[in-house]
């Protein structure tokens, strides 16, 4: 018992525990706090350094970019680019195209007035034909309308001048009618007292060639003699050839036209 009470009046020993953590685990986490410091860091510094990584990759790939952007933009600058190629030559093709169809004009332009010139100079060349023709007519019909008024006109007292007035426009067969007869003629004309005067009435063109003509010529003839009293009236119709020859125009042949 007195054992037994020794040991209850024994002193306990408490154990006495500082704050925190044990000795050895503070000792352990003190060996190992350094290391994990360290690893803190390090991963601290890795994220750091990618995300440093990253965003420089990510400048580059701006810059790279940018680069690009600008290369294009200059590229696209330069004439010779591709981009721009069909637009330089639709503009190229426009001075052709307008050129095409100025000389297409000019070509419209001169047939055009070369036809003006070729229908003026017809018209000319027609103009100058029909007025050399008409002006030919109008000769033949001179010429036939003089022949048969020398021929209605004459006068005793003029008898060889009166008939070699009607010579001078005679040829062919109208003058051959002539031939021998002249002075038997001028002998009746003188004996009769006779004084006739011709009159046109009307001259036309029957028909015309290129070297000779038919006239229709209307006349009226007054005519008095020794053997009549008073003037008588007489009408007559000819049909007088007219020819171009080399002594000029003359008649030819002078027919009765009832």
């Amino acid at each position: 018992m007195t054992e037994n009470n020794g040991d209850r009046h024994r002193t306990r020993r408490r154990a006495v525990r500082s704050v925190g953590p044990p000795a050895e685990e503070t000792a352990s986490a003190g060996v190992t706090s350094v290391p994990v410091e360290r690893a803190r860091s390090a991963a601290v510094t890795a994220v750091a350094d990618n995300r440093t990584d990253a965003v420089d990759a990510a400048a580059d790939s701006v810059t790279g970019v940018s680069t690009a952007d600008g290369a294009a933009a200059s590229a696209g600058s330069q004439p010779v680019d591709l981009d721009k190629a069909p637009a330089d030559a639709q503009n190229d093709e426009k001075p052709k195209k307008r050129s095409r169809r100025l000389t297409t004009l000019a070509a419209a332009a001169a047939l055009v007035l070369a036809l003006l010139i070729a229908a003026a100079l017809s018209t000319v060349v027609q103009a100058h034909s029909l007025d050399a023709r008409d002006a030919r007519r109008a000769e033949y019909v001179q010429t036939a309308r003089q022949a048969v008024l020398n021929l209605t006109t004459i006068r005793a007292d003029s008898a060889k001048e009166d008939i070699d007035r009607i010579l001078s426009l005679a040829s062919g067969q109208f003058k051959n009618e002539f031939d021998g007869r002249v002075d038997p003629f001028m002998n009746i004309v003188q004996q009769a007292k006779v004084v006739s005067n011709g009159e046109i009435v009307e001259a036309a063109i029957e028909s015309d060639e290129e070297d000779s003509a038919k006239i229709l010529v209307a006349a009226k003839q007054t005519l008095t003699n020794a053997g009549q009293e008073g003037p008588q009236t007489r009408f007559y119709r000819f049909r007088v050839t007219v020819s171009d020859g080399d002594s000029g125009l003359t008649v030819s042949k002078v027919e009765f036209v009832a």
